[in-house]
């Protein structure tokens, strides 16, 4: 399982952070990295939260077969566990104000799950979610090479 939101954090670590444009930027890098990451492995996990307008072209690169697993809550759920997540001051989260920040969460909900990458399995998050059966899923979703 490789995370984007630790090798943005390590970037942070690394060469610093400041506002949220600082961020973004090295969001985009994080991207990159979690990319290129994955073309070295067989099989891999990819935590990310995947934009439509750019998760074809970041992950291009790849070759193997991809299930999307979409982790389907109601937006304001997602929204309140974002909120109370404790997270690096290099996400800039305090730059984010709440209306704002719901707007984004609404108007997301309504663009995922990607659905263009290969089968989709949407898991309700706001139930107990078994994550054996969810691995077993997966591997037999996959698309055969």
């Amino acid at each position: 399982m490789i995370s984007k939101d630790a090798i943005k954090e390590a970037l942070f670590e690394s060469v610093g952070y400041g506002d949220l444009a600082w961020s973004k930027s090295l969001s985009r890098a994080a991207d990159a990295a979690l990319v290129r990451l994955a073309q070295d492995l067989d099989a891999a996990v990819l935590d990310n939260f995947w934009y439509a307008e750019t998760a074809s072209d970041l992950l291009a690169p790849l070759s193997g077969p991809m299930v999307e697993v979409f982790c389907r809550c109601d937006p304001l759920v997602a929204l309140a566990r974002f909120e109370s997540r404790t997270r690096h001051p290099g996400h800039a989260d305090v730059e984010r104000d709440s209306e704002s920040m719901r707007a984004l969460f609404v108007a997301r909900a309504h663009k995922l799950p990607l659905g263009t990458l290969g089968p989709v399995l949407e898991i309700d998050t706001e139930r107990h979610v078994d994550v054996d059966a969810l691995a077993a899923l997966v591997l037999a979703s996959a698309p055969r090479a």
